[in-house]
Formats: structure tokens, C-alpha cells, sequence
């Protein structure tokens, strides 16, 4: 799947949204969730997404790690709201769909492996 496939099915999520923006704000959410991974669990799980996508989730993944620190999925869809300059009714259903979608297109490994390492508050973006 290309990043402009993966950006069309977040699109099909947030039609209310243009999809040029949607576009930039799918790889904030990634870069977003590659902070609170490993950078070797970054780069393993960027290696299933396309080239923009993953390129996205190693940035974040490259910060300081701060796997195994508690995040509450409030202040994570804080700091999308903030880095996306959504609403917050868009930028969380923004944030679902970008999270339906990685669980969609990686397989059942990296998707246990990205579920293992993201703080428990953050794994529940994967069962909602």
C-alpha cells in the first residue's frame, strides 16, 4: 500500500477534512505514536509502511525514548490536537482512523509488537 492509499482510507474516515490535510496530519499522528517506541521497534514496524509513513513513525521513534512511560490517551490526542491544529472532534476521530488504519495494514507480528511497546493507554487506540 502506498502513503496515498493509506492517507485515502483515513480520508474515508474524516471526509469532512481536505485531503491534503489529511495527509500531513496522518503523518503527525505517526510520528506521534513512533515517540512512544524504541527506535528499533520504530524502525521494525516503519519497515511494514509505506516510505512517507514510515519515514513518519522512525522520526518519532529517533526522540528520546520514552517507552514503558505512562501516556493517557487524553494527553495524546492533546498533543495531536495541538500539533494538528484540528478540532478536537476531528483531530480524535482523526487519530482513531490513522490507528484502524496501521492496525489494517501491518501484520499480525509488528502490530503485536507495536500493541506490546506502546504505553497501555495508547495500546487502546488499537481495540476501540
Amino acid at each position: 500500500m502506498q502513503t496515498e492509499n493509506l492517507t485515502a482510507t483515513v480520508h474515508n474516515s474524516c471526509p469532512q477534512l481536505d485531503a491534503a490535510h489529511v495527509a500531513q496530519c496522518t503523518l503527525i499522528t505517526l510520528d506521534a505514536l513512533g515517540e512512544h517506541l524504541s527506535e528499533d521497534t520504530g524502525a521494525r514496524i516503519a519497515s511494514g509502511l509505506p516510505n512517507d509513513a514510515g519515514a513518519a513513525l522512525r522520526s518519532g521513534a529517533q526522540r528520546p525514548d520514552t517507552t514503558g512511560e505512562p501516556m493517557k490517551i487524553a494527553v495524546f490526542l492533546d498533543k495531536i490536537r495541538a500539533r494538528t491544529e484540528l478540532p478536537p472532534e476531528q483531530a480524535d476521530s482523526l487519530t482513531y482512523a490513522v490507528a484502524i488504519t496501521l492496525a489494517h495494514m501491518l501484520d499480525a507480528d509488528r502490530l503485536k509488537q507495536l500493541r506490546d511497546e506502546l504505553p497501555w493507554e495508547l495500546d487502546r487506540l488499537f481495540r476501540d
